[in-house]
This record gives C-alpha cells, structure tokens and sequence, in this order.
C-alpha cells in the first residue's frame, strides 16, 4: 500500500512538471514566433461630424461587403476612411485586401508605402513601392512613389533616384506626368541641362497647350540661365 502511494505522488510531479513546461512553452511559443501584432496610428485632427461620418460611410462599405465579399473598391475605401481615422494597421490590412481582390492593380501597394512613410518606416515604404512596381511596371506612379520616398525620406538612397526615372520612363514610354515630374526633379537637382533635354521630351509628350506653353516657358528660363 505504501509503494502505491509513492508511485502515485510520483506520477503526480510528473503531470504538474509537464503541464508547466507545456503552459511556459506555449508561452515562449507565442511571443517569440507569433508575438501580438503591433497596432500603428497615425496622427489625426478630426470633428465629431467627420469621424461620424466615416463610421457611417465604414457601414455602408460592410454592407457592400456582404452582397460582394470580394468588392475591390469597398476595400479600398475602408483603407481610406480607416487611414483618415488614424487606423493605420486596419488601413494597411484593407489595402491589403483590396490587392487579393485584383491583383494586378498596384494602387493598393502604393497606398500602404505611403502609409509607411508617414509611419517613419522608410524600408517598409520601400518594400511597398517595389511590390507595385512589380505588379504594374509600365504605372508612372510606382516610379514617382519611389523616387519620391529615396530624395525626401529614404535619403541614403537619394543616388538611385534619377535611375529610378529612367527605368520608368522606359516602361511607360515616356508617360507624360513622370517626365513632368523628373525634369522637376533635375531642376531642383540643379541639372540644367539633362532637364532641357527632358523638357524638350516632354513637350513633345504634353497632353495640352497650356501644359506645352508652360514648359516652353521653363526651358527658356533654363536656357537663359545657362547662356548667362
């Protein structure tokens, strides 16, 4: 009788000893491989009357979202509203969302890169606008988006920004608005004369007079600059 008590005590340790070892297990399980999920915000200013009316407008996009689960721009709308709140996380998962939708629009990708800029995360940033350059390589604003965030954000990168133009005025054979922006761009960078070279580029390109006019305007300032 006595043995059996023993044993029975014994095997007693044994189960209390397992379970903790499997309770601290999960335990290191869960915040060393599937630690919580960090919930980012960004700053905001908003009334009573508008946060109202984005919840109400939220609403009606669940609402679409029943009729159609898979609604590209419900999703996309949800990513509006939740980074107008400051929801940056929730913004960041319908972008998301709305990119499983249709997978070959990159706007969703460009959206959260720029949600990571306002978050400081400039890798992420990057991460992003690499993805919609992926997705849609002959899209001006994926290269616009890019070469925005290496000069303004991502400075150790500001080298790459003018290769980051060419690539993508190769894809998008000389898309009007990314020339408009890249001779914006050696202008501020004080390459005069690559930027007549692009003005002339782009006039050829503009989609109307004024634009045309504007730019003829530039390059004779350009040109009297240097000539002076």
């Amino acid at each position: 009788m006595i043995k059996v008590i023993k044993n029975s005590k014994f095997y007693l340790l044994i189960v209390v000893a397992a379970i903790i070892v499997v309770i601290i297990a999960g335990v290191l399980i869960k915040y060393k491989f599937f630690p919580a999920d960090t919930q980012y915000r960004l700053e905001v200013n908003l009334t009573p009357e508008q946060i109202t009316q984005f919840e109400s407008q939220k609403a009606q996009d669940f609402e679409q979202l029943k009729l159609f689960p898979k609604s590209y721009n419900a999703y996309i709308d949800l990513g509006n509203i939740e980074r107008e709140l400051g929801n940056a996380s929730q913004a960041i998962k319908y972008f998301k969302l709305a990119w499983e939708a249709i997978p070959t629009n990159a706007t969703p990708w460009l959206n959260i890169g720029n949600i990571y800029i306002a978050l400081g995360d400039f890798l992420k940033a990057e991460e992003a606008f690499l993805k919609a350059k992926d997705i849609r390589k002959e899209y001006y604003l994926t290269y616009y988006n890019l070469a925005n965030l290496y000069q303004h954000y991502y400075t150790k990168k500001a080298d790459q920004v003018r290769g980051v133009y060419l690539e993508g005025l190769i894809n998008t054979r000389n898309d009007y608005e990314l020339l408009y922006h890249f001779w914006n761009y050696l202008i501020d960078t004080q390459n005069y004369s690559e930027a007549i070279e692009y003005l002339k580029v782009y006039i050829n390109n503009a989609p109307d007079q004024t634009s045309k006019e504007d730019a003829l305007k530039k390059l004779n300032e350009i040109d009297q600059l240097l000539n002076s």
